[in-house]
């Protein structure tokens, strides 16, 4: 579930215009903040409807990082693969 989350945070970000700092998907509200790191974007941010807090690394073609307190690690790929709108099932 948490991994699912995060598909839907960064498939999201991506395909907001830079400035946004908050959207919601599938009923479920975000608020995040980004900032360039070296050669990565961090993102981190909150989970409004359960206070939740999430953190996520992105470099090249790797996420990493934490939903809450439940690692996730994925391909950029697999977020570019979902069709938009859809629900990216994945194990964690």
């Amino acid at each position: 579930m948490k991994k699912i989350l995060a598909f839907a945070i960064l498939g999201s970000i991506a395909a907001m215009p830079a400035m946004a700092e908050s959207f919601t998907r599938d009923g479920i509200s975000y608020t995040y903040t980004t900032k360039a790191v070296g050669d990565a974007t961090i993102i981190s941010g909150k989970v409004v409807n359960s206070g939740e807090s999430f953190e996520l690394k992105v470099k090249g073609s790797r996420v990493w990082g934490k939903m809450g307190a439940s690692p996730v690690s994925f391909r950029t790929a697999e977020v570019a693969a979902a069709p938009a709108g859809s629900t990216v099932m994945a194990a964690k």
